[in-house]
């Protein structure tokens, strides 16, 4: 049996946004589902569930759909590590000290 791993409120809301702005690229383009489906190459039915934000969809449809209608720099950003501030912090802290004695 495949288990589904907890998916916290915070990340449903983001894969609801994220099948709503699909939604809404696709209809300010005057696309029906039947074309965006074919476009990405899955069913009517697969693209309704993305749309409407099910944790079902494989994220590959998902980058595809947000490619599809332009969104491909700001998928490069995500997860940058050059903006992940936290993180530098804590490798930062974490790294040690070269040059400095301690007396």
């Amino acid at each position: 049996m495949k288990s589904t791993p907890h998916i916290s409120f915070v990340t449903e809301q983001v894969i609801e946004t994220i099948g709503k702005n699909i939604q809404t690229a696709r209809l300010r383009r005057g696309e029906s589902m039947d074309v965006a489906a074919e476009r990405a190459g899955v069913s009517r039915q697969t693209w309704m569930r993305l749309e409407a934000g099910s944790q079902s969809v494989s994220v590959g449809l998902v980058i595809e759909a947000l490619q599809l209608y332009g969104f491909v720099e700001q998928l490069f950003e995500l997860g940058d590590p050059g903006v992940d501030v936290q993180g530098a912090a804590m490798d930062a802290a974490r790294r040690p000290t070269r040059g400095k004695k301690s007396w």
